[in-house]
């Protein structure tokens, strides 16, 4: 089974939603466990990667993990695929420089950077020559990049607004920011958990922390996004925003609950 479905609106997704066409629960499973038993295939690289070689784990979008690749990853690496069409040495930035998703860019593409985040002058030291950037405040000029893609940061920043800005201000004309992140996707509008005040964090709700390569503390959330975010990143410059829902079993990209994984896709 290989699916994909673009939404640009939380209505479109809302239609979809209950046509009936989501796949149950009961076979996402099925379909999880036959990925797991035949394999699959690693856009990008085209790698084949045996049956039985996946990683442990407890669900899908973050499971079938194969050498630090998981299913949104692949995802990602899917729709990166098609939006380069065969570009020839694309430049490309990523906001992670140390995942087997860098691993895998860095080694395709010549003109590819990969970066990570932190505050910590020691930590910078520690990891250098890996560079560091701000996504509210790249150091990149203007027009320099093919695709940019951010997955699992932007929940992370404490303005998305600004970091989609900066994002589209790097790209070319015409290029694109593809990535994922956490999703809202029953409600419209993202759920803000912090902010940023006079410099200092407020926190909203409980805080909540995610993985973090940079640090033992992890990452806290500001902000996990709902539908508007689509909105948003017109508003921040992009011509095109939207989500694109993806399944494939020949790639091993499968999702908990609805079985789609979510891919932010947005084209300059």
């Amino acid at each position: 089974m290989d699916f994909q479905k673009t939404f640009s609106s939380f209505s479109e997704w809302l239609e979809f939603f209950h046509s009936g066409a989501l796949l149950k629960p009961e076979q996402i499973d099925e379909l999880g466990q036959e990925m797991e038993y035949r394999g699959a295939i690693e856009p990008l690289t085209q790698t084949v990667i045996q049956g039985g070689g996946f990683e442990p784990s407890a669900g899908w979008r973050e499971g079938l993990a194969w050498c630090g690749v998981n299913s949104r990853s692949r995802a990602v690496m899917l729709l990166i695929e098609e939006a380069l069409g065969g570009a020839q040495d694309p430049r490309i930035f990523a906001a992670e420089g140390l995942t087997g998703f860098a691993l895998r860019l860095r080694g395709l593409f010549p003109r590819f950077i990969g970066s990570e985040y932190t505050e910590d002058p020691k930590v910078r030291e520690y990891m250098f020559p890996i560079p560091f950037e701000d996504l509210q405040s790249l150091s990149f000029g203007a027009n320099q990049f093919d695709l940019v893609s951010t997955n699992e940061v932007l929940e992370h920043v404490p303005s998305i607004d600004l970091a989609l800005s900066e994002i589209c201000r790097v790209l070319r004309p015409g290029g694109w920011h593809i990535g994922t992140h956490p999703f809202y996707f029953s409600n419209e509008n993202s759920l803000v958990r912090a902010v940023i005040r006079d410099g200092n964090v407020v926190h909203l709700m409980e805080p909540e922390y995610h993985g973090n390569p940079m640090s033992d503390q992890g990452a806290l959330v500001f902000e996990i996004p709902g539908w508007d975010i689509l909105i948003r990143a017109k508003k921040s410059g992009f011509s095109k925003a939207e989500m694109r829902f993806v399944i494939s079993t020949r790639h091993a990209c499968l999702a908990d609950y609805i079985g789609g994984v979510f891919v932010l896709c947005c084209q300059k």
